[in-house]
């Protein structure tokens, strides 16, 4: 198995950039996004400019999930992007029903272009609650891809992440057609998307041959969440310690060997692209 292991949500809050700098120390994960909206954006995009060799995307972000702790939209509350208090919605279907699809376009191009302005070289562009990647709004966001040449996140099977935050629609047919028009323009084609928290009465070394074992072969694209998780029993208790576990094993040295056991090749956006 080739696996990107990838650091999603980098900015979303102060642990997640601080667990991004260990990370790429320990050389285990070496891929992550980040979400330009969050408050935690400066910091990361600082990290990035005296660390700029590091391969960091732009985690398109749509929705705003959790109650206690949320942000908004860079153009504001225009088109539907943003809920009665205006803040972006709290769910990938609320943004559907409430959102006209060009402020989506125009939502996700301003993240992008923020990036680009602060000094970043994007290597990817991929999505926040599996949001962007939706059928009302994908091809937009490979249009967005295509116009600054930055490949777009594509998987021949996204099952895990489509479960775990109800995507509607996103059927084998259309997601053969994006894979594609991935293909067409360049973009590597992930196999499978691998993704869950582990459960707070199992060891995380556990967790993960568990998922391994279901994402077989092939190159599979691993959705992450690792946070030293400073604070977020504040407004998001549950996430607090599947968050940590991840974090503490990939913040380890021991996290390469225990992959590469298990026959894993760990790769890079720009080793994906090479394939």
């Amino acid at each position: 198995m080739k696996l990107l292991a990838h650091l999603d949500d980098v900015g979303c809050t102060h642990g997640s950039v601080v667990a991004w700098q260990a990370l790429r120390a320990a050389g285990t994960v070496r891929s992550a996004s980040v979400m330009v909206p969050c408050p935690w954006y400066p910091l990361a995009r600082d990290d990035w400019r005296e660390n700029p060799t590091q391969d960091m995307g732009v985690h398109i972000t749509l929705t705003s999930e959790w109650s206690a702790y949320r942000w908004r939209p860079m153009l504001g509350a225009r088109g539907g992007l943003a809920d009665a208090d205006g803040f972006m919605h709290h769910r990938p279907e609320q943004v559907v029903a409430e959102a006209d699809p060009i402020a989506v376009a125009d939502e996700m191009l301003a993240q992008v272009e923020r990036t680009l302005a602060d000094g970043f070289r994007p290597t990817h562009l991929d999505a926040h609650m599996g949001t962007a990647l939706l059928p009302e709004f994908v091809w937009s966001l490979m249009d967005a891809g295509s116009r600054y040449n930055i490949p777009v996140l594509a998987c021949a099977d996204l099952g895990p992440l489509s479960n775990a935050v109800r995507m509607q629609g996103v059927d084998a047919g259309f997601l053969s057609e994006v894979a594609a028009e991935a293909k067409r323009r360049g973009w590597p084609v992930f196999d499978r998307f691998m993704i869950g928290f582990c459960p707070e009465d199992m060891p995380f070394e556990a967790h993960l041959e568990g998922l391994l074992s279901e994402s077989g072969d092939g190159m599979v694209y691993y959705g992450m969440h690792a946070d030293t998780a400073e604070g977020m029993d504040a407004f998001a208790p549950h996430h607090t310690r599947p968050r940590r576990k991840e974090y503490d094993f990939f913040s380890a040295a021991a996290s390469a060997s225990f992959l590469e056991k298990r026959g894993v090749e760990v790769i890079t956006w720009g080793e994906a692209n090479a394939q």
